[in-house]
């Protein structure tokens, strides 16, 4: 494990290894080892630590999966694996210098092949920018390896800088750096026994969830629900097993019957308008009770139906408008379900006069502490008198017109 500081501590590492090396070839005034752009000068010999490049590392990128339990829950700390890649620029006051400073350093990191943990604390020594840093307790030594880059990678690095800051380059892999991640998993018991075995288990399959007008058809709210039909195979609970039905996630606790083994029956489900998910859960017995209470359980892929909202009786209480043809009052509406603080109700109305274009939203105010009501009053102000055709929206879901005795729909209209 590394804290945030382990990929500083990697340059700061490699800067201190780098500094000691050069400093025995009696250069003077002594050379300067720091990190910083490739183009980088200075009045006296300098080598240059470039990190130019992050990749994760192949090998432990996916050491960790999975960090959650099916139910979200934090298992065990995100951690990332990362290769650092630099590059060593070398800058004397003659040829014969940057020569010996490339060689000096080639050695160097050739001999230390990792950081050890005397490098690290002397580096964290030099330099107090990062203090604080636990790389040294990591699980993996971080490694540095030779990189060979080709010519035209280094033409494209050196492309954005000056033609005449190019400068002898050696490049290297430091890794693998291991970073933790946010989140406390808390404390995980170790494993002491482990099974191994195998049992037929079919696992269910959801085709589709049906209300009073047929599967695909929008779910109208009434009071008290419709019945919820769902469709599939494998749905029932076979000996020694449970099956349940999940929507949004949240188990239905009561009322749910097996017609047969493709159809369960939801009786007055608690659905509130919008896009609902359905799904169907089926847990098998436990392997072996008295070392773990664990079933094992498979959920269908979910379905979605969209229940709408019921606009009932609307009444209109208006008067004459700051102008001659403008309507200012209250719409009423009869809602179903109930509705309350936290959910957004509107009152959409269209005019029905040929050739007009009028749209009316009336919000509803529903004031904190509101208990939900079946009856919700709308303001208006200086609206256009006339017929207007109304939909309720709650949630973002819209109501429907209801049908007569020929399937035709009977739309809503109010007089303003």
């Amino acid at each position: 494990m590394s804290n945030t500081l382990a990929v500083p501590a990697v340059t700061a590492a490699l800067t201190t290894l780098v500094q000691n090396a050069v400093n025995g070839l009696g250069i003077n005034p002594g050379p300067v080892v720091a990190p910083g752009p490739l183009d980088s000068t200075g009045d006296q010999a300098r080598v240059g630590v470039h990190l130019y490049r992050v990749t994760r590392n192949a090998t432990l990128s996916l050491a960790d999966l999975p960090t959650r339990s099916s139910a979200g829950q934090l298992r065990q700390k995100p951690r990332a694996a990362l290769d650092l890649h630099y590059l060593f620029t070398f800058r004397g006051t003659d040829e014969w210098q940057t020569q010996a400073l490339l060689a000096r350093t080639a050695a160097a990191l050739h001999t230390v092949p990792y950081l050890t943990d005397t490098l690290l604390a002397e580096a964290e020594t030099d330099h107090p920018e990062i203090d604080g840093n636990d790389l040294a307790q990591a699980d993996e030594p971080v490694r540095v390896t030779p990189e060979a880059l080709s010519t035209d990678e280094l033409t494209r690095l050196w492309a954005l800088f000056p033609p005449a800051s190019f400068t002898v380059t050696l490049a290297v892999t430091a890794g693998p750096v291991l970073v933790d991640g946010d989140g406390d998993p808390g404390a995980v018991l170790p494993v002491r026994t482990v099974l191994a075995g195998a049992a037929p288990f079919t696992p269910p399959r959801l085709d589709g969830a049906a209300g009073p007008e047929g599967r695909g058809a929008p779910v109208r709210a009434a009071a008290p629900m419709p019945d919820l039909h769902l469709h599939g195979h494998a749905l029932s609970a076979r000996e020694g097993e449970t099956s349940e039905v999940l929507v949004d996630g949240a188990v239905v606790t009561t009322g749910v019957t097996a017609v047969d083994d493709t159809h369960l029956v939801l009786p007055s489900p608690a659905l509130a308008p919008g896009r609902r998910r359905i799904a169907v859960r089926r847990s098998g017995p436990a392997a072996h009770p008295t070392l773990s209470t664990t079933r094992p359980a498979q959920m269908s892929p979910p379905v979605v139906i969209l229940v709408v909202p019921t606009l009932r009786t609307v009444t209109v209480a208006t008067s004459t408008g700051h102008q001659p043809g403008l309507r200012t009052g209250t719409v009423s509406a009869g809602v179903v379900p109930p509705v309350g603080q936290g959910n957004r109700v509107r009152l959409l109305l269209d005019a029905t006069t040929p050739g007009s274009t009028v749209s009316l939203a009336l919000a509803a105010e529903l004031p904190a502490g509101t208990p939900p009501t079946a009856q919700v009053d709308f303001a208006v102000t200086d609206a256009p008198a006339g017929p207007y055709r109304v939909t309720l929206e709650v949630d973002g879901a819209r109501s429907i017109p209801g049908l007569d005795s020929h399937g035709l729909y009977v739309l809503p209209v109010v007089t303003l």
